[in-house]
């Protein structure tokens, strides 16, 4: 009886291997994903705004890390298991490889604001601020791939037009950085380390949603 009742199971996973629920699972596991790089982006944010100090943040920023570590985990196990993807599989586990380094690139912001102490916070906060508009279109984009509705081309084009101004903010700053004719100090080298620094996050996230954009031509979109 129990071995019947197992080899049940087995075609019950088999035929949902297939269907809806799978494709929802890996949307469900990439837009939490993204919703732990939100958390992570604010939680930069309030520490240069000095609402919480630098413990904290790297303690809260280590929790962060481990639920992006478990979900990226976690999505490979549903992909091993899953037969019909919503999107090309290859594609998914990059974008998601992307979503997971840009949370390690804000682990190490964090760790360098304390090494670089003595920076103005203002361009930096600029930089974040566009960061967390992008990664809330980016999660407007992949909470379409499983139930498509014909307007995700030009909502991938507003993520990508959203995480590329991070990029041209990070350009503003570094040039107003050495717009002067003053000596090139210690304080100025280090902002541009941190301003590079968070122009790696925001090239994670191009790197992602390009990604996605390959696998809605595959798809045919």
């Amino acid at each position: 009886m129990s071995a019947e009742r197992s080899l049940w199971r087995r075609f019950i996973a088999f035929l949902q291997s297939f269907g809806p629920r799978a494709s929802k699972e890996l949307v469900g596991n990439l837009v939490a994903h993204l919703g732990a790089d939100a958390d992570g982006v604010a939680l930069v944010l309030e520490m240069l705004q000095g609402r919480i100090d630098y413990q904290t943040a790297v303690v809260s920023m280590s929790g962060i890390e481990h639920r992006g570590d478990q979900l990226r985990t976690e999505l490979v196990t549903t992909l091993a298991r899953t037969l019909v993807t919503p999107l090309d599989r290859e594609d998914i586990y990059r974008f998601s490889r992307s979503i997971d380094d840009l949370l390690d690139e804000l682990r190490d912001f964090v760790r360098e604001w304390d090494l670089l102490q003595g920076v103005d916070p203002e361009p930096l906060v600029h930089v974040v601020t566009a960061l967390g508009a992008a990664i809330a279109d980016a999660k407007v984009v992949v909470n379409t791939i499983g139930e498509p509705t014909g307007t995700e081309s030009s909502q991938l084009r507003q993520a990508l037009r959203s995480a590329n101004q991070v990029r041209r903010i990070h350009e503003d700053e570094i040039t107003a950085l050495f717009a002067g004719d003053g000596e090139v100090s210690m304080e100025l080298l280090r902002e541009r380390e941190l301003l590079h620094r968070l122009d790696a996050v925001g090239l994670h996230l191009v790197q992602g949603l390009n990604t996605i954009a390959d696998s809605f031509v595959k798809r045919g979109e």
